[in-house]
């Protein structure tokens, strides 16, 4: 691993300034024009790794895609696609093959997932796919995943659905990560990316925050949600397997905003984990996408003309010093749904406890890295519980800026140790802060630490 004392740029996107433009004229008139001519399969390819995560089959996705000639199309088009893959679950249980017939039931589902995810004019559909897809994914869940389990988690006067997956042979008590997933993301989605922090020995518990999933129908405040994690350390407390001092909450997007708020109001939680947060949106909510400002709709009484008042609330300028535990922040580079600066600002206002890994290449919500950052938030939270063991072992106390910096050298051993570490995407750069940031200006704060160059392939290796 290669590492710089001298303080470095974070590299930009030169494009950024003209994506972000085009994105603002991306409404839903232009959007009927570009696919009427082109289809949906014009989807940049940060979007569609979105698809691909969740494991639908390239050549199925790109049908699906290419059968969309108009915003409304695009619900009729993934719900077709779902009654094909139910079709080949039928087939499946004709020839006993009951795994097999789950895996087409749990694709079915996260069908249903991506039908509502621009059908947002007919609330109907939306309300439909969504009980389908969660109804679907729990009829396969105990075929596919034995080691989870459904839960309901009080929150309030309401009740929020979860999963809850345990990793196989895992000591007798260990850790938790409660993932929080977008705006219009689900539980169903979320569910795959635990198998990182499963294999680093701790469980996972996969919630649908209010407004989401089987929680859509929980009233949405997410500025004033920052109690969300009460229920689940009650639920926890009857847990013979989880150590509820080694909670640890991972959002992603707005999920990623309010694991922050989560972590500033409840001190028992051991380290926060964001995601391509909001960290100030009402600095450039006025410059995104009208597909953007319809989706937190949900989330807030948003309009162009009142998005930066409303948007007000959402700000962790006055949050993210309140921090009194290790926060790790992911930045995407070619995001056009969240400015690329705000996880770098929201890193920079944590200050020493905040720790910033960067992808230059990536888009929103990092879904074409999923394996890459999951591996890295596991290692990181793992190193986060060993080094507090070890503070409170030498004095009594873990003091969350020596925590913070033990992981960050333990995160570096990681790569060093193993090349493959950030061989996913091999564009992965960790920032690490310095106690005294200027505002306003990454490079001024910023040390680069870049992994060793890739090996040329041999002549006999494949391309």
């Amino acid at each position: 691993m290669i590492v710089s004392d001298e303080k470095v740029s974070i590299p930009q996107w030169r494009y950024a300034p003209d994506a972000w433009r085009w994105v603002k004229r991306f409404d839903e008139r232009y959007a009927a024009s570009v696919l009427r001519f082109r289809s949906a399969g014009i989807l940049p390819q940060s979007m569609r790794a979105r698809f691909l995560a969740m494991g639908i089959h390239a050549d199925i996705l790109e049908s699906t895609l290419a059968s969309i000639k108009s915003p409304e199309g695009w619900a009729n088009a993934w719900i077709e696609t779902a009654q094909r893959f139910l079709g080949d679950y039928r087939r499946q249980v004709s020839a006993k093959q009951l795994l097999e017939a789950a895996q087409a039931r749990r694709l079915a589902a996260l069908s249903y997932h991506c039908a509502q995810l621009f059908a947002a004019t007919d609330k109907r559909t939306v309300r439909t796919c969504r009980a389908a897809a969660a109804s679907l994914f729990a009829q396969a869940q105990p075929y596919l995943y034995p080691n989870a389990r459904p839960l309901m988690i009080p929150w309030r006067t309401y009740m929020l659905t979860g999963y809850h997956q345990s990793p196989v042979g895992a000591p007798s008590r260990g850790g938790l990560v409660v993932l929080l997933n977008g705006s219009k993301s689900s539980k169903e989605e979320s569910f795959d990316w635990a198998a990182s922090f499963l294999r680093a020995g701790v469980s996972v518990l996969s919630l649908d925050i209010p407004g989401t999933g089987e929680s859509s129908s929980v009233p949405v405040s997410a500025h004033d949600e920052d109690d969300l994690l009460d229920g689940v350390f009650e639920v926890m407390r009857h847990e013979p397997g989880v150590d509820l001092a080694q909670i640890s909450v991972v959002g992603v997007s707005v999920g990623g905003n309010l694991a922050v708020r989560c972590a500033a109001y409840d001190r028992r939680l051991m380290s926060s984990v964001a995601v391509t947060p909001p960290f100030d949106p009402a600095r450039w909510i006025g410059h995104g996408s009208p597909f953007l400002l319809r989706q937190l709709d949900d989330f807030s009484a948003v309009t162009a003309a009142g998005a930066s008042t409303n948007m007000n609330h959402y700000s962790l300028h006055d949050v993210a010093p309140e921090l009194k535990s290790p926060l790790l922040v992911f930045g995407a580079g070619h995001d056009l749904i969240v400015s690329p600066a705000e996880s770098q600002l929201l890193a920079a206002r944590a200050g020493a406890i905040g720790t910033l890994i960067w992808y230059p290449e990536s888009g929103h919500g990092l879904y074409d890295s999923i394996p890459s950052w999951t591996a890295e938030a596991a290692t990181w939270i793992s190193s986060v519980a060993a080094a507090r063991a070890m503070e409170y072992q030498n004095s009594g106390f873990a003091d969350p800026v020596q925590v913070a910096i033990l992981a960050r050298e333990q995160l570096l051993a990681a790569g060093a140790m193993d090349d493959d570490f950030f061989d996913d995407e091999g564009s992965a750069r960790l920032i690490e802060l310095d106690d005294t940031p200027e505002p306003d200006d990454a490079g001024s704060y910023a040390r680069m630490v870049t992994p060793p160059p890739r090996p040329e392939p041999s002549s006999n290796h494949a391309t």
